[in-house]
Order: C-alpha cells, then structure tokens, then sequence
C-alpha cells in the first residue's frame, strides 16, 4: 500500500483534459494514498483559469469528492493560485472563497508577461535579471501568508530560459524565506517533459532545501488522467538522496506527515 500524495493536477475545469473521476481513476491504478485538485485560479483573465461563472460548480462538485469518505483514494481541495504583488488584498477575498485544504502560490507572470507559455519577450532582458524578477515574486508569496505551498519553485527555466551566471546565492536567499514564512515547496515532476528537461526544482536546490528543513510535497502538474504520479518513483529516490525523509500532506490548511 502506498502512503504517497499528488497534490497538484488540473481537470477540464481549467486547462486539464479530464474529469475528476477518470484522475481517481488512474489514483487508484498508481496506489495513491491522497491526491488533490488544483485547478488555476488567477486574477488575470485568461483562457487556462477557471473562469468565475463555474467556481460555485467546481466549489460544490470537489467539496463532495472530497467528503466521501468512501472512497480508497483520498481527495483533497486544492486550488493554484498565481500571486500578483500588490494585489494581496484581493487574493485573500478570492482564496476564501473556496474551502481548500491547501492553497498552492505560484508565479506565472513578470508584470503583465505571461513567461509561462509566452516566448515573445526572451532576449528583451539578461536571463539573470529575469531570474531576480521571477524569484522576488516568489520570496514574496511565500512572505504573504496567503499560500500552503509554492508550486514549481524555479519555473523561470522552463523554456531553457538558463541564467547567465551562478544563481546558488538567489536560490538560498529564497528557500530562507520559504523556511521563515513555514511554506511548503512542492516537487514538481512535470518539468522533465518541458524544455528545461528536469523537475521542479532540480537536484542542487533540493539538497539547499533540505539542509536548512524547508518541508516539501509532491506533485505531477498533470493535465490529463496518464499524467498522474508520474516519474513519482525517480521523485522519491531523488528526495531520498537529497536528504529528505518525509513528505507533507494537508487538510483544511493543516498539515501532516508521510514518511518516505
């Protein structure tokens, strides 16, 4: 029996391909012991975020799923949030909204730059001040006490976008402030199948990470029911070496622990 979680996946209600039930479905084929729904909730209106007409229908079909506690595979209310500085006031409102058991933080946007799936503006700055940009918003959501968790903690590489010069002080001084806020960072497995070609975060800032206890979960960013828990096995083994023991689970934004 497995003890592992997936706390980070999108369904058709944002850009995900697949209903809740056929992601239980492949759950329970992987002998998960949890996993949570995390569909993009953002304040920017795009076309990959829930959009506010069905967040009452998404609230109630996912508060459902997850209070049958029939079911062998545990679900968990999760919702992504993208963090905009300056605009904490209306993320706290938006947040409360839904009865999450974790909210996960996530950088998505420079501005009004979409550097996520947008290459236009590569090449317009040094990688390096980008890598300042994007990990500035990041100490900053872990410093707002709006988020359970920061997801893909060095996202900025996932085009290749690869810094011009060693970034070990930026990483260090950012997990500092995930340890001082008591914010969970997440490994996230979806970046082997991105540019980049390596999870989120890699191996160098994991062994940063666990030196100093910053606490972790795991997560497949899947966007479609194959998706789920993969490469969750390299995952465990990479955590194992980097010198992690455990992994974190949630319940209405408490915690707990999974031994490895």
């Amino acid at each position: 029996m497995s003890f592992l979680v997936d706390y980070h996946m999108h369904t058709s209600f944002s850009d995900g391909s697949d209903t809740y039930p056929a992601y239980l479905e492949k759950a329970r084929k992987k002998d998960l012991a949890e996993i949570g729904f995390t569909d993009h909730i953002t304040l920017n209106p795009v076309d990959w975020s829930v959009q506010e007409i069905d967040y009452p229908v998404m609230k109630e079909n996912l508060k459902s799923l997850c209070n049958d506690f029939s079911e062998d595979v545990q679900v968990r209310f999760g919702i992504e949030v993208d963090y905009f500085e300056g605009r904490e006031l209306e993320l706290k409102q938006l947040i409360a909204y839904f009865p999450a058991d974790y909210v996960i933080g996530s950088v998505h946007f420079l501005g009004d730059w979409n550097f996520d799936t947008d290459r236009s503006l590569y090449g317009k700055w040094p990688n390096d001040v980008l890598y300042k940009r994007y990990f500035k918003q990041v100490q900053n959501a872990a410093k707002s006490g709006l988020f359970d968790v920061i997801g893909h903690f060095d996202l900025i590489k996932k085009l290749q976008c690869w810094p011009e010069h060693d970034q070990t002080e930026l990483y260090e001084e950012t997990l500092k402030i995930l340890k001082e806020a008591d914010v969970v960072m997440e490994l996230n497995t979806s970046g082997i199948y991105r540019p980049c070609g390596e999870f989120f975060p890699n191996r160098k800032i994991l062994e940063m990470a666990a030196k100093i206890g910053v606490p972790l979960t795991l997560g497949s960013d899947a966007h479609k029911p194959e998706q789920v828990a993969r490469h969750f096995d390299q995952a465990v083994e990479l955590l194992k070496e980097t010198g992690y023991t455990r992994i974190t689970r949630f319940r209405n934004r408490q915690r707990g622990e999974i031994l490895l």
